[in-house]
């Protein structure tokens, strides 16, 4: 299983975290780390970019739920960008994708801007 790389930065004034490989219970603590982290240097609207992202386990969607929780509490948003296929339908399944802006592409995630005029899936 490829290792889960985890890359940060500010674009378009939001805080954009790129997700590369699998995400289950053996990075979903360092996820969590890095997240808070780039909250704190780029700001509090997010978007998780999943393009890259292979897999994602119950305990990935543990996580993308605390940063929403954690986001919307401290007054910013979260955009999921681009997932795939297998990606996708997890967030279907479960229903997250009602709850968290889920968008073709990062550029158009970017593009939305924070807030509710995300919404799209």
């Amino acid at each position: 299983m490829p290792p889960l790389e985890i890359n940060a930065r500010k674009h378009g004034g939001r805080t954009v975290v790129r997700l590369r490989g699998e995400l289950d219970i053996a990075c979903s603590d360092e996820l969590r780390r890095q997240l808070r982290s780039a909250r704190a240097e780029h700001g509090e609207h997010v978007v998780l970019d999943l393009e890259d992202l292979e897999f994602m386990d119950s305990q990935g969607l543990s996580v993308i739920v605390g940063c929403y929780k954690a986001v919307t509490a401290a007054g910013g948003s979260l955009a999921l960008a681009g997932p795939r296929p297998l990606v996708r339908r997890t967030l279907e399944i479960t229903g997250l994708h009602r709850r968290i802006p889920v968008l073709p592409t990062l550029a158009e995630a970017v593009a939305a801007g924070p807030g509710p005029a995300a919404q799209g899936s």
